[in-house]
């Protein structure tokens, strides 16, 4: 079986696409673009939500990275919101001695304050 996470066309055409339209996208707002006058036709025609693709543009405007024409994975990353060792290990003592959520939270703030 062919290994496909190395293959980067679906980055690609997300890039090629989004420069294309950032390319029409300037032209409608200089008024030199000979079909669409107004950007709400611009987004009409390409079938493109204003919201996203002003987000992407932006990005793009403020960085002129490449890769800011990709998505960006969503929600936290990956063991941020993880509570200290310590703290973990105490509620897990606590739970283990029949406290309820609302004991431990208790609990802690008068052992860490």
């Amino acid at each position: 079986m062919k290994d496909n996470r190395k293959d980067k066309t679906i980055d690609r055409n997300y890039q090629e696409k989004y420069r294309f339209l950032i390319k029409e996208y300037e032209q409608v707002k200089n008024k030199t673009h000979p079909v669409f006058k107004k950007v709400k036709y611009f987004y009409a025609a390409h079938d493109t939500d204003a919201k996203s693709f002003m987000k992407y543009y932006n990005r793009y405007k403020q960085s002129g990275k490449e890769e800011d024409l990709l998505p960006r994975k969503r929600g936290p990353k990956y063991k941020t919101r993880r509570p200290i060792p310590f703290i973990e290990n105490k509620v897990a003592r606590l739970r283990e001695k029949g406290n309820n959520k609302y004991e431990i939270v208790n609990i802690l703030k008068i052992n860490l304050a």
